[in-house]
């Protein structure tokens, strides 16, 4: 009987070994695992460079060294920009002499350039004459010429426009005479580069033939 008790629990025992190394795998038994190794890290790796910068596209046209030039000493200079601001004061100016508005022109003019506009608006007041100008279209406004002269940037611009201008003397205003006329001018802008201000200044016009 005892024997028999014997053989019935060693047979559950060798029954319960192997449902734990069927659950548990083969590492019964072994030590416990130390911490995992650390992978040798080699060099650290470069860091990666940051994108470089595209080149500017450079100028193109008659004026190209000369834009080349202004945009040298002056990093903000955009010809597109200056376009956009020429083509405003063309039309302020135009229509501030056509008024007689000696104000509105006085900042937008070199000083002898208006000095000359002041002269003939006076001139044109003291003889009773009144103007009226009127831009119908700006048709071309190219930049023509470009340089740097020491500090001054200087830029020509070809101006083609449709004006109707209406005249009539101010003791008579029923006698007008209204003239429809397409202009081509060369107008002259110029700018001290080291200047805060970023306003250039009407230098000259010229008619083109």
């Amino acid at each position: 009987m005892a024997l028999m008790q014997i053989i019935i629990f060693a047979a559950l025992a060798v029954f319960v070994l192997v449902r734990l190394y069927n659950v548990l795998g083969k590492n019964i038994g072994a030590g416990p695992q130390g911490p995992a190794e650390k992978p040798v890290s080699g060099p650290a790796a470069p860091a990666r460079p940051a994108a470089a910068t595209l080149p500017r596209p450079a100028f193109t046209g008659p004026a190209a060294a000369g834009l080349e030039a202004i945009r040298a000493a002056d990093h903000k200079f955009d010809p597109e920009r200056f376009l956009e601001g020429a083509r405003l004061a063309y039309e302020r100016i135009v229509e501030a002499y056509s008024r007689g508005d000696k104000k509105a022109l006085k900042p937008l003019l070199k000083p002898d350039v208006y000095a000359r506009y002041a002269k003939a608006i006076d001139a044109r007041q003291a003889e009773g004459r009144e103007t009226e100008t009127e831009i119908v279209r700006i048709n071309k406004a190219d930049i023509a010429e470009a340089g740097l002269n020491g500090r001054e940037a200087r830029i020509v611009v070809v101006f083609g426009a449709d004006i109707s201008t209406r005249q009539w003397q101010r003791d008579n205003p029923q006698d007008e005479q209204v003239d429809m006329a397409t202009t081509l001018e060369e107008w002259t802008f110029v700018r001290d580069v080291r200047s805060r201000d970023p306003n250039w200044k009407l230098a000259g016009v010229a008619s083109i033939a």
